[in-house]
């Protein structure tokens, strides 16, 4: 982005915030109203409208979203937090899919082709198995890559995503390449959740969903081992040096990510009731990793406006895209953009990359480092550090507490991150 361009974002930015600190509301700026916590209370009210404002189509439109916002905060742990790039997330959403299905449909296959009746669970029961299970596998597919970095960690997560899907579907437990059914959750009273004509309760049970799981990551984020994934994605070998137990952090990564990757993939067996094999194609990894960049690595805001913006696009507007084209553009009428959707989304993760790869709701730290702020011009030597604070500077520059530098993982002094 050039100086000219960055000069004007910056003054439109200010000029924004000038205006929401100017503008009063029961005695405080509307930009008061607009941060922190008040901000999410906010969008929760929001969300809670929608089966009132939404019809059924956007309702379950709306329940789809949800189910990938799981996804992706998920993600965001290991690839925006612990800075691992994992490129089979898919596989965990697979285990937690099958696990719904197979703990509610009552019967497996055997070999032989006959089927063998076994105990139904209920989709309570099934929503921690489904959990535990994901995160099992997570931390066994943590376990022999730890060693591993960048190319060589993603090349080993793709595999693991692209096998997953095979077992599945080479097994005849599980009904092959036919797929396998599952039930919805139990009505609670009158609260049912197996009504298609009626998809409002399952979408308030996805939003209670999410909203835990932000509440649990955005804990983690805050704890000292948050900051140990932090410490680690910066520089693995000084994460090490400053004492972070390198082998248990990269595992709690990848388990915890992976165990909301498997909530989101009861949540799909529930609502879907029907799962094949085919469903779980490594494209859907793809699209998970494109909404974090999308959103932001390491934002939790970021992540789910991302997983909002691109699951919306994808499910309701570039079906109606595709229409208004073909209905107006005679020349595009050969092209179906539907099957070209992964192409515009390597467009979108092009132009993310250059134009604004903070992300559209950056972490702050994040933002800083691709901005270049908060280097210092000199090596961070005694001396170096001895001549700015003569001049009453700080290395971090405005020597903020989001100024600060990561000290120590393992401290709760410093190093908080936005």
């Amino acid at each position: 982005m050039s100086q000219q361009a960055t000069k004007q974002q910056q003054s439109w930015r200010a000029n924004l915030q000038s205006q929401l600190d100017d503008t009063k509301v029961a005695g405080r700026s509307l930009r008061w109203y607009l941060t922190g916590w008040r901000a999410g209370v906010f969008w929760l009210v929001i969300a809670a409208l929608v089966p009132f404002l939404l019809d059924t189509s956007l309702q379950v439109t709306a329940i789809t979203i949800a189910i990938y916002v799981m996804l992706a905060l998920g993600l965001n742990i290991v690839v925006g937090y612990a800075g691992l790039l994992d490129l089979g997330y898919v596989a965990f959403y697979v285990i937690g899919a099958y696990t719904m299905a197979a703990g509610s449909f009552g019967f497996i296959q055997q070999a032989s082709g006959a089927t063998t009746k076994i105990p139904v669970f209920p989709f309570w029961a099934l929503l921690p198995v489904g959990a535990i299970l994901a995160g099992f596998f997570g931390a066994l597919l943590g376990a022999p890559t730890l060693r591993l970095r960048g190319d060589y960690l993603a090349n080993v997560t793709l595999g693991f995503g692209e096998i997953v899907p095979i077992v599945f579907n080479n097994l005849p437990y599980f009904y092959g390449p036919v797929g396998i059914s599952s039930n919805p959750p139990d009505d609670i009273g009158p609260i049912v959740f197996s009504d298609p004509t009626n998809p409002a309760p399952f979408y308030y049970l996805a939003l209670v969903i999410v909203v835990l799981i932000i509440l649990a990551v955005l804990s983690l984020r805050e704890s000292s081992l948050g900051r140990a994934w932090v410490a680690i994605r910066e520089d693995e070998t000084a994460a090490a040096a400053s004492g972070v137990n390198l082998v248990r952090t990269k595992l709690l990564a990848f388990a915890l990510g992976a165990t909301i990757g498997g909530i989101g993939g009861v949540m799909n067996a529930a609502f879907t009731t029907s799962i094949t094999p085919k469903d779980f194609s490594f494209n859907i990894s793809i699209t998970i990793v494109i909404m974090v960049v999308l959103g932001g690595l390491g934002s939790v805001p970021g992540v789910i406006l991302g997983a909002i913006l691109l699951r919306f696009f994808d499910v309701y507007l570039l079906g109606q895209v595709n229409e208004y084209i073909h209905g107006t553009l005679h020349l595009f009428t050969s092209i179906d953009f539907n099957t070209s959707k992964y192409l515009i989304y390597g467009l979108i993760l092009v132009a993310m990359i250059l134009l604004r790869p903070q992300g559209l709701i950056p972490n702050r730290r994040r933002a800083r480092e691709l901005h270049g702020e908060g280097v210092a011009s000199e090596s961070l030597s005694a001396i170096g550090t001895v001549e700015r604070e003569e001049f009453g500077e700080t290395i971090g520059g405005s020597g903020s507490e989001d100024d600060t530098a990561y000290t120590g993982a393992g401290s709760d002094a410093q190093g908080r991150e936005d």
